[in-house]
């Protein structure tokens, strides 16, 4: 028996039409299919089927059975392009004719006479990135529709739209993008609707007489001046059907000059976009695919005979339209009623789309990992036994697209050119992906820097102005690092891996010290600092592990370093300050310590110890000033004869010039705006305040439950005043800082104070020992001085986090001044909170939220009866419903979601809020379960302090266990006599220890959040399990458990 296509509920006259965002469809789809499984009916408001894994798919591919079925923006586009190639109708004679016609054009030997014209367009490209130079970002989809644009062009029809020379568009480019924009527009609404729209009907057709128009006359010229060329216009004009004996009449001829530049370039654009996001997303396939370049061409020319030897790239390419087919589905009709996978009815003329990105996602064919863009499955050897069918970026069948020699040969090309002559990095290093969906998709604000590899690689191109420099043209783009100056001073490099903000504000931190040490620094990250060490160059590299992984822009560094031979660093002079968490004891120091191995084994020149600082223990910044005074400038000093200023005492203060009544605001990079929509007290009024907060993030932005969302706070209002207030400042003041000194802040402009302290510095940092010394020798009373100074040596200052402007309160008579304040304080950073919600169980696919707690409590530091208000989450509870934020998506490190197989079982731990991932896990299973859909068995280990004070979405806990989603077992650190004398959530998982072990048998994960205590205490009640289950000593538990990381075993610990 048949079973039934499920359904989501519609709305009367518009079905499912509100279940589909129109400007991302294809996430919107996703989601769906993620909870109504793979396949699907909806009504938009026309019926329509969709499939989206490979078993259903599989009966599709049959042509006896199913035929292309020209729908949606394609039927629109038809408009423009009728019985052309790709928009003609099944048995339409014109394509039957074009299609024989044509094909010898696009053989092997036809694509490759064209090499010559791609890489005279390629040049244009390079040579233009090569000259903007390093500091102006690049667009990537918009230079690679130009690059592929003004291929198709010449290529094919012999015309130069010269892309990359004019900052005005072609006509008839501009005429075809307006014709896209609306052909896709026009499939999203009614056809009243386009009819009553007279002023966009008319353009419309503009548009389509303008394409023609510029058609007829290339052609014409054509005929008038013919040419000895094998290309697509020549074909088109002097061809012949081999089976009739027709030729195509100038009709035919426009239609497919017109249809061939819209394909010819959209989808090849859209894949060399997403291919360099992946790129720099995964730095070990970066590595392979350079070392290809490299060992092929070297530093020659590409040839076509280089075509041949890039397997690694080859694959890249079909990895990235597996992940990302830029024509992101195509539909079916029925040839008479069929039966797919012997389940399901499909009616005579029904239509079926394929979502390919679900169908090239399926793990039953390309594995668990099948989400993980891995070039290496799509090396010959391996895509060669995928089954039948299950790749199909370019369309299937007869008609499969005919241009597909064409885009990979252009593909391979461009790709290959870049990675030969330049260095690529992100320009955003947080920049995560977000898709702009029309006729194709393409990546919607990626940029990236390009630095060339060899500058003299380009000075053997032929210029058509010879008296040209060949030199990078200047940016108006300012620079994030520090300049290197001219004059007397000696420059340092500053390199810092980050993702939280620590090590990047110890990086300008150090640079403040660098220039009364005689040195102009230069603070970037690690990714910008690939193959720029120079020989007598300091370098210092302050960074931190992440489990074990580099932070996310250290990443490519850490690949190129390993991929050094010895002495390529000679006569490199380096410091390394490592900074983590002594908890994490099998990973602490880990990406530090391998970089200090690294640098020495390529020949760098250690110049002092590695630092190893334990964020748990110490105070950063003053680890970081301690060790550069005692330790780092002496011996660069001693390395470099000079003189050392570290002991002059004095605090560096920055040159300001104050005024009222200007108060701009700063914008800031990396985030994007939100709005908030909810938010609640969810513990017990009265106790430590937990608190759930809804947030509408910007519509296509997509995120995975286990993702995280970054806030960019403003510090409490409260802090502010109370810097205002020591400093006399009125409250509309203006400052413009003097940029002749290195600061993060933004210089020789001016800036309201008030949105400086609230927006742009740290006011809660603690005091370092040094700058509460260089405080003490402010202060007229020396009375008060020495107090501060004992106070100092005691220690009691880092003991009980003094800030300064605690300290500043405590001694009014200082006469430290605000310049000197300001160069204190490190720049604001962006914190961190895991989304505590699912997409597919949100309102929308664009909505999360977060669950946290709001830190809140009297200052130690303070004897002023001030309160320590932490930053982000004070900031989170001032908000209202309305209010707007500024937000960015991080992934989580990679395994730390759900897993690809719904069935697979999980044990999932944590303790407060740490419980927010594990709300959206469960929240997603819970919806995919009441799909009909097999979902594993989950534990949830959770510690909290009391049944009434805390134990957060009970409520909805509770009816999740009734529905059978999860299973809870709860730790009440107060209230231990209701959760069977269990206090803490290792505890608890001791006490059920056997269900723990039974679903790991089952082939459980295991998830644990929570601060680094939490984090390390549940791995402590893990070893002893093992232990006793194998029957081993501890020392052998720990280190199968250390081997289970990465695979079965995901935590993620926070400060």
């Amino acid at each position: 028996m048949s079973k039934q296509i499920p359904t989501p509920k519609g709305y009367p006259f518009i079905g499912n039409v509100l279940d589909v965002n129109p400007d991302h469809p294809q996430e919107s789809l996703a989601q769906i299919a993620e909870s109504y499984g793979p396949i699907f009916r909806l009504y938009l408001p026309a019926e329509r089927i969709f499939v989206a894994n490979y078993a259903l798919a599989k009966d599709l591919f049959d042509e006896a059975r199913f035929e292309k079925a020209v729908t949606g923006p394609l039927e629109q586009v038809r408009n423009a392009t009728k019985d052309g190639l790709f928009t003609a109708y099944p048995g339409e004679h014109n394509w039957e004719v074009a299609h024989r016609t044509l094909m010898p054009a696009f053989g092997p030997l036809s694509i490759q006479s064209m090499f010559g014209e791609m890489q005279d367009i390629i040049s244009q490209m390079v040579l233009r990135w090569a000259r903007f130079g390093p500091r102006t970002p690049v667009d990537v989809s918009t230079d690679f529709t130009k690059l592929t644009l003004d291929s198709i062009a010449l290529c094919a029809i012999g015309e130069r739209f010269n892309s990359f020379y004019h900052d005005d568009t072609h006509p008839f480019v501009s005429a075809m993008n307006n014709m896209l924009a609306e052909s896709f527009a026009r499939s999203r609404r009614p056809a009243f609707a386009s009819a009553i729209m007279k002023a966009s009907s008319e353009r419309y057709q503009s548009d389509i007489a303008e394409l023609e128009s510029i058609s007829t006359e290339l052609l014409e010229a054509r005929r008038q001046n013919p040419v000895d060329k094998k290309d697509l216009l020549n074909a088109m004009i002097n061809g012949r059907d081999p089976k009739t004996g027709e030729g195509l009449d100038d009709d035919a001829i426009i239609r497919n000059m017109i249809t061939f530049l819209i394909a010819g370039h959209e989808t090849t654009s859209g894949l060399l976009s997403f291919l360099f996001y992946q790129l720099l997303e995964n730095p070990s396939a970066l590595r392979q695919a350079v070392e290809e370049v490299d060992r092929v061409l070297g530093s020659q020319p590409m040839t076509v005979a280089h075509l041949a030897m890039l397997p690694y790239i080859d694959a890249c390419l079909k990895e990235t339209l597996r992940l990302y087919p830029t024509a992101p589905a195509f539909t079916l009709r029925a040839k008479g009623d069929q039966v797919l996978n012997s389940e399901y009815t499909i009616k005579d003329k029904d239509c079926v789309s394929i979502l390919l990105a679900r169908l090239h996602r399926d793990p039953d064919v390309y594995g668990p990992d099948a989400e993980e863009f891995n070039p290496s499955r799509m090396l010959p050897d391996k895509f060669n036994k995928l089954p039948p069918n299950a790749w199909k970026p370019f369309g299937h069948g007869v008609r499969a697209c005919i241009g597909r020699p064409f885009a990979i040969q252009e593909a391979i090309m461009a790709t290959a050119t870049i990675l030969q002559t330049f260095h690529i990095t992100k320009d955003n290093p947080s920049y995560q992906l977000q898709i702009r969906t029309a006729l194709t998709i393409k990546p919607q604000g990626f940029k990236i820097r390009t630095r060339l590899r060899n500058p003299s690689f380009l000075q053997g191109v032929e210029l058509s102005h010879s008296s040209s420099s060949g030199t990078a043209a200047s940016s108006k783009t300012p620079s994030r690092s520090h300049a290197v100056k001219e004059g007397n001073s000696e420059p340092i490099s500053i390199l810092f891996g980050s993702n939280t903000g620590t090590c990047e504000a110890l990086a300008q931190s150090l640079a403040s010290f660098a220039e009364e040490n005689g040195y102009v620094p230069k603070v970037d990250s690690l990714d910008n600092a690939i193959s720029s060490l120079k020989p007598d160059v300091p370098v210092v590299v302050i960074t931190g592990s992440y489990e074990g992984q580099p932070p996310d822009n250290a990443s490519h560094f850490m690949e190129w370093l390993a991929s050094l031979s010895s002495g390529g660093l000679i006569k490199v002079p380096y410091a390394v300050f490592g900074v983590g968490n002594e908890e994490w004891h099998a990973t602490y120091q880990r990406i530090p310590s391998l970089i200090d191995e690294q640098l020495e084994k390529a020949g760098a020149t250690r110049l002092v110890t590695r630092a190893a600082v334990d964020v748990a223990k110490t105070n950063c910044l003053d680890a970081i000033e301690e060790w550069q005074e005692r330790e780092f400038w002496p011996a660069l000093q001693k390395q470099s004869d000079k003189s050392s200023n570290t002991a002059s005492g004095g605090a560096r203060e920055l040159k300001l010039d104050i005024s009222t009544g200007l108060r701009p605001s700063i914008l800031r990079q990396d985030v994007m705006t939100a709005q908030i929509s909810t938010m609640r007290l969810l513990s017990k009024p009265g106790t430590p305040r937990k608190r759930h907060i809804g947030i509408i993030l910007p519509s296509g932005t997509t995120y995975r439950a286990g993702d995280y969302l970054a806030i960019l706070p403003l510090n409490h209002p409260d802090v502010v005043h109370r810097v205002m207030r020591r400093f006399n400042l009125p409250w509309d003041a203006t400052v413009v800082i003097d940029g002749s000194k290195s600061t993060s802040l933004p210089t020789d402009q001016p800036l309201s104070v008030q949105n400086l302290l609230a927006g742009m510095v740290e006011l809660g940092q603690p005091v370092t020992e040094r700058q509460a010394q260089q405080l003490a020798e402010t202060i007229p009373d020396k009375i008060k001085s020495d107090e501060l100074k004992e106070r100092v040596n005691q220690g009691n200052i880092h003991k009980l986090n003094t800030t300064l402007l605690d300290l500043l309160e405590d001694y009014p008579s200082a006469t430290y001044s605000f310049g000197q304040y300001l160069a204190a304080l490190p720049a604001l950073h962006l914190r961190q909170y895991s989304i505590s919600s699912s997409p597919i169980a949100s309102p929308s696919p664009s909505e999360c939220s977060l669950t946290y707690s709001v830190i809140d409590a009297p200052a130690r530091g303070s004897s002023q009866g001030h309160r320590y208000l932490g930053v982000a989450s004070t900031y989170l509870e001032r908000l209202q419903p309305g209010d707007h934020l500024q937000v960015g998506v991080r992934p989580s490190r990679s395994g730390f979601h759900l897993p690809i197989d719904n069935k697979t079982p999980i044990v999932m731990a944590c303790a407060g809020t740490g419980l927010a991932p594990f709300y959206g896990f469960v929240a997603e299973r819970a919806v995919k379960k009441r799909q009909g859909l097999d979902v594993g068995t989950a534990l949830l280990f959770y510690g909290c302090n009391d049944p009434d004070e805390d134990d957060l979405y009970r409520q909805q806990f509770d009816e999740w266990e009734h529905e059978g989603v999860v299973k809870v077992y709860r730790a009440y650190t107060f209230a231990s006599k209701k959760s069977v004398n269990c206090k803490f959530v290792q505890d608890r998982m001791w006490f059920d220890r056997k269900d723990i072990v039974a679903s790991f048998r089952q082939g459980a994960q295991i998830y644990i959040c929570g601060a680094g205590i939490v984090g390390s205490s549940i791995q402590k009640v893990l070893v002893k399990i093992k232990a006793e289950v194998a029957d081993c000593d501890e020392e052998t538990a720990a280190e199968w458990v250390d081997s289970m990381k990465g695979e079965r075993y995901w935590a993620d610990v926070f400060a």
